[in-house]
């Protein structure tokens, strides 16, 4: 590829704990995803090294149900990049929150994760970073898209409590600094079920997500497809029996210990929405300058109040927040921030006014622009900024 094969590059995401950063562009008109790394690590041979290794794993699974590896470039600006395909969709992450898909539906999504494990593990390679983030769900047929294959990018043996605090979909073996197998993700699957049970989507698969996360990995299912067949056909009378009194025996432990687990469990949903409300704000703030992009400023004769059409993107973001808006912290937050925003955009088309103000005071020929600019005596932008709003008074 020639060095000026990517075109239209632009910024898509950033890990906030990790050393990555997604870029979106155009191959020969084909919108692809560029992952390289922060600009402080891109002189990290460690990093350098993993992001190569990424793409070495990576390149060997071309499933339909695995975002593809097309190759590795190095980009001008970016430098070192994984080339993979987009995906034009949503993570099963946002889909589950806002409750776009139905029970059918989810059930199709698990029994492709499950498909495109199976074909990672066929192939002796574990995901080990597997949750709903990293699950892409397609717009056109809602499929699965197993993505970012490899381990966390925080690593265990430095930030190990962070990791635990920031992702509860890790298996407790992988936290430990243990090798990782075929359950390690079995486990995470069965988290993924939980999140979604958590949101009244589905029910009748709660035995099976008890199963997946067992501490000791002996306890679990054996193999994805394990939990595939379950997900598809039921299972066996003799795991069912042993479902039950593995849930028997937590349903007594419950009761035991319930005034402690219902504390517990809405600390962890309180902590796990203050994450999610995070994630949120930082996308919003994203779009701020292509926002200002969008409702920038093209004639000084244009009103200075926003256009109709920010009515539109201002409800949009708000809905966006909705479900934050029952907790007053939260609310306010959101509420200061959204301000921001329209401030901002308003404070962008006055530098645009500003701008276009200049321009045309200075290669105006009339005789009231002519004898102002006489007029002033060491211009300096300020002044002839001045200047030239006492000139835009007097002629329009």
């Amino acid at each position: 590829m020639s060095e000026n094969s990517y075109d239209n590059i632009k910024p898509f995401y950033a890990s906030s704990h990790g050393h990555s950063r997604l870029f979106t562009a155009l191959y020969n008109g084909k919108r692809v995803i560029l992952k390289t790394l922060k600009e402080e690590c891109v002189n990290d041979a460690q990093c350098r090294e993993d992001l190569k290794k990424e793409y070495e794993i990576t390149s060997q699974l071309d499933y339909k149900f695995i975002r593809r590896a097309l190759g590795f470039e190095n980009v001008p600006g970016l430098g070192d990049c994984i080339v993979f395909e987009y995906i034009e969709g949503k993570s099963l992450a946002e889909h589950v929150r806002v409750g776009t898909l139905n029970e059918k539906q989810i059930k199709s999504v698990l029994i492709d994760i499950c498909d495109g494990l199976n074909f990672m593990h066929q192939r002796g390679i574990i995901h080990c970073d597997l949750k709903p983030e990293n699950i892409i769900v397609t717009a056109n047929d809602l499929r699965a898209k197993i993505i970012d294959i490899g381990l966390p990018e925080t690593e265990y043996k430095t930030d190990r409590e962070l990791l635990i605090k920031e992702n509860e979909f890790i298996a407790p073996e992988l936290i430990k600094g243990e090798e990782a197998d075929p359950r390690s993700d079995v486990y995470s699957l069965g988290k993924i079920i939980e999140f979604i049970i958590e949101r009244n989507i589905i029910s009748q698969f709660s035995s099976v997500a008890t199963h997946c996360t067992q501490f000791s990995r002996e306890q679990r299912f054996d193999s994805v497809m394990e939990v595939r067949s379950f997900l598809t056909k039921g299972v066996s009378a003799f795991k069912l029996i042993l479902l039950l009194l593995v849930i028997a025996a937590i349903a007594v432990a419950a009761f035991i210990y319930v005034p402690k687990i219902i504390e517990k469990t809405r600390v962890e949903k309180a902590e796990r929405l203050a994450v999610e409300f995070g994630h949120e704000m930082e996308k919003i703030n994203a779009e701020t300058p292509a926002l200002c992009e969008k409702y920038k400023l093209v004639s000084i004769n244009e009103p200075m109040n926003l256009p109709a059409a920010w009515k539109e993107d201002s409800v949009r973001l708000s809905q966006q927040l909705a479900r934050f808006m029952s907790i007053d912290s939260l609310r306010q937050v959101a509420d200061q921030t959204l301000e921001n925003q329209r401030q901002a955009i308003i404070t962008s088309r006055q530098h645009d006014f500003d701008a276009l103000l200049m321009t045309e005071f200075r290669q105006a020929t009339d005789s009231i622009a002519s004898s102002l600019r006489a007029s002033v005596q060491n211009p300096s932008d300020s002044l002839m900024l001045t200047v030239a709003k006492q000139w835009f008074q007097q002629t329009h």
